[in-house]
């Protein structure tokens, strides 16, 4: 139930560039909704699209694909990436998902998928709808499936003591929520590498605990000197599971 101030801002700070192993991270979705959620004429719409985590390697196999980005900084990385990959059959929509009219967009895709940005937002449903409103034929939430790590438990322990650390995973949360709303998701745990640079990773933790508590100076550095010491050469690797979870948007209960 938290909603970011600033949206664009923090979508970029929170973004990693998965680009590692060419993209493995996009490849795998792909590879899962392929032939049944896309194929090569597939049109597709991504909300949150980062610096083209999805847009390079679906690009290559479907007609188009649109992305939803506000951030500048993200903009110019998928630019930059699709220059490097040689792509061009992609389309940059520079606002927030909640600035677009969906009277626009209406039932113009058939594939609608966001990947780790939902807990950006107050009203998980209230966005699932307007996917559904701005397919033809499927949507797809791609959200975490990892339990914590000792690395992150040490770091709750730091900033919060004795305070119980959240002990769920998003995507039965998110598959939950579907399936009592009458839809009938699919589900694929897939692994995957990330790396982030340390000053990223640091904000990122410093948006993560702002849901919790206040991020005063002493947690700020408390954060900071966590980072430094799990990182190696100015990066923070993290090996994480993700859940894809599909579902045909005419399939009603």
């Amino acid at each position: 139930n938290y909603e970011i101030e600033d949206w664009s801002k923090r979508a970029e700070d929170y973004s990693d560039s998965r680009k590692t192993n060419d993209y493995e991270y996009g490849r795998k979705v792909i590879n899962i909704l392929w032939g049944e959620a896309l194929n090569s004429d597939s049109e597709v719409l991504e909300i949150g699209a980062g610096p083209g985590t999805f847009v390079i390697p679906f690009a290559k196999r479907i007609k188009k694909i649109t992305a939803v980005e506000p951030a500048k900084g993200m903009v110019e990385k998928i630019c930059e990436n699709a220059a490097e990959a040689g792509i061009d059959n992609f389309e940059i929509i520079s606002k927030t998902w909640q600035e677009i009219e969906i009277s626009e967009i209406a039932g113009k895709y058939d594939l609608v998928i966001c990947s780790i940005v939902l807990w950006m937002f107050k009203n998980v449903w209230e966005q699932l709808e307007k996917m559904e409103q701005a397919s033809r034929g499927y949507c797809c939430v791609v959200t975490g499936a990892k339990e914590w790590n000792g690395e992150e438990q040490k770091l709750w322990q730091k900033v919060m003591g004795n305070i119980k650390k959240p002990d769920y995973l998003e995507y039965p949360l998110i598959y939950n929520l579907l399936y009592s709303k009458g839809r009938f998701p699919n589900v694929r745990i897939i692994s995957y590498v990330s790396e982030r640079c340390v000053d990223n990773m640091i904000t990122m933790k410093k948006i993560f605990f702002d849901k919790y508590t206040e991020v005063t100076p002493d947690i700020e550095r408390l954060i900071e000197e966590h980072v430094l010491e799990n990182s190696k050469g100015g990066k923070c690797r993290k090996e994480g599971k993700a859940a894809v979870i599909w579902w045909n948007i005419q399939e009603k209960g």
